[in-house]
């Protein structure tokens, strides 16, 4: 049992863009999958961290 919280500094930022991703009351991924535009971009993507900034970048302007 820790006293208080304690968050990695280095993973700060990822887990920000991850909820900046998400859903807050379902949880879903905020980008439509579906689209053929979106899918095209992610499914030719190998690198994760590439990948990754172009879904956040995808998702941070979408409202629920």
């Amino acid at each position: 049992e820790l006293a208080r919280p304690v968050f990695h500094p280095g993973f700060l930022v990822k887990v920000k863009k991850i909820l900046e991703s998400i859903c807050v009351n379902c949880g879903k991924l905020k980008a439509d999958i579906s689209d053929p535009n979106f899918a095209d971009k992610i499914r030719h993507l190998r690198d994760p961290k590439t990948r990754m900034a172009v879904v956040w970048s995808h998702c941070k302007t979408k409202t629920v």
